[in-house]
């Protein structure tokens, strides 16, 4: 009877291991699909980000008109200088202007490319990204294309005139190869996490499949270690997530009582898993994201900026405000309700302001400050609405209800001057100075409240 007992238990714990490696080869399938689904959404908004700035510096006016015979003129030399400067600082193989001649019929227009340019006039090889362009849609190619140039992916954004029609089309095109191998890097590391996952389930199919428990517990401890490698890889890759305690594996044979070699494994491959399914999350996750409001962080702000001053130093003509807001007596709120209250208070402003200068760059740099990115916008009404919104919700508020608390939002703005601003800085400056004080005369009217209110009692 004993010897039946141990086939029939051999047989099962083999049964179920089998089960896992299945399982996890799936979850491995999956999750591969849906990083490198996430990594190319990432690698087509940069694509975009490109095309859209540099079709945002072209006329319109200047294009729709242009023809083969314009080459050499002012106009053609202005959008060839745009081009350039893209084809000389970007990382991209190509930049070019598309002009339409027929419903989805599209020929070479301006092409900055040294070497071999695209002929204008010449035609250009349709994709259906490129027709959505011309309709208005900036838009990403889903399959790469061949022409005489070699095999891309292309990013393609419509330039308007000033009717507000599509004059033309930016095109900007990345190599096949490089596309791919940038997809293929974050494939590599899922595979890896899956192919872990196989053999290490393979193995202990043996392991357990020997009865002989010292040994198994022995590996299974080993595997605990392996876990906590992962998870340290893992973080390699996005140090800033967050992720659960560690499931020890004393809480996990206090559970089964050593009495199940097969549900002690079971469990200790589930707690993998539900890390590996967590930080496909991070993996997609927000480089570039204040995790506490959800608006741009302090390095997102420090790579526009420095974008911002090499079109300064460039001398390209551009208009921008920066507007620097940070929230008054969050010190009072957090010493006397909590830092907990204190968080609510910051991302309840951060909610204002993204409310509104909605579409637009907004980045918490710090603690309680806030910068705003304006480009051609006059920021003085939304400025006001703000005030008033934080000053409605302190008189509406049943913890703040108190003069002694009263919450405030200090603002300051200065728009770029070309006759007095060297760069970003002095502007970003001046509105920091006009935010500290706006800052001394709240505290200034707030201390003045309180005196009167003490002389009345």
């Amino acid at each position: 009877m004993r010897i039946r007992k141990i086939k029939r238990t051999t047989k099962y714990t083999l049964l179920i291991i089998t089960l896992m490696i299945l399982f996890n080869l799936a979850f491995g399938v999956i999750l591969s699909k849906a990083a490198l689904k996430a990594m190319r959404a990432q690698i087509d908004e940069r694509m975009l980000d490109i095309s859209n700035t540099a079709a945002a510096m072209i006329n319109g006016d200047d294009l729709a008109k242009m023809t083969a015979d314009d080459q050499g003129s002012p106009e053609y030399q202005r959008v060839m200088e745009n081009l350039t400067y893209f084809q000389d600082n970007i990382e991209l193989s190509y930049i070019y202007c598309i002009m339409q001649v027929g419903e989805r019929e599209f020929v070479f227009g301006v092409d900055p490319t040294i070497e071999n340019p695209g002929e204008f006039g010449s035609p250009i090889v349709y994709t259906d990204a490129l027709y959505n362009a011309s309709k208005g849609k900036a838009d990403v190619d889903d399959e790469p294309y061949e022409d005489d140039w070699g095999k891309f992916y292309s990013a393609y954004s419509p330039v308007y005139d000033s009717n507000g029609d599509v004059a033309g089309i930016v095109a900007v095109d990345f190599e096949a190869r490089w596309y791919q191998n940038r997809i293929k890097q974050l494939g590599t590391i899922t595979i890896g996490f899956t192919v872990l996952a196989f053999v290490f389930s393979l193995g202990l199919s043996v392991i357990i499949a020997t009865r002989f428990r010292k040994s198994f517990m022995h590996l299974y401890k080993k595997m605990n270690d392996l876990s906590v490698g992962i998870e340290t890889l893992v973080h390699e890759v996005a140090p800033e997530s967050e992720t659960e305690d560690y499931t020890s594996l004393a809480s996990i044979e206090s559970k089964n009582g050593f009495g199940d070699a097969v549900d002690l494994l079971g469990d200790k491959i589930n707690v993998m898993q539900a890390r590996l399914a967590k930080q496909i999350e991070v993996i997609r996750s927000r480089a570039y994201v204040d995790s506490l409001t959800g608006l741009n962080n302090r390095t997102s702000y420090e790579e526009y900026v420095n974008r911002l001053e090499k079109k300064l130093i460039d001398g390209l003509r551009i208009s921008f405000s920066v507007v620097v807001f940070d929230i008054n007596q969050l010190k009072a709120v957090n010493d006397t309700f909590g830092h907990e209250y204190g968080d609510m208070v910051i991302v309840s402003v951060a909610k204002d302001i993204s409310r509104f200068f909605e579409g637009h760059r907004i980045y918490r740099i710090g603690g309680d400050e806030f910068v705003c990115i304006l480009e051609d916008v006059d920021p003085s009404v939304n400025i006001e609405r703000i005030r008033e919104e934080v000053d409605k919700k302190n008189l509406e508020s049943p913890i703040l209800h108190d003069s002694s608390f009263e919450i405030g939002v200090s603002i300051g703005c200065a728009t770029y001057d070309p006759a007095v601003d060297y760069g970003y800085m002095e502007v970003f400056n001046r509105a920091d100075t006009a935010m500290y004080a706006d800052k001394r005369a709240f505290y200034q009217t707030h201390q003045d409240r309180r005196n009167k209110e003490s002389e009345h009692k």
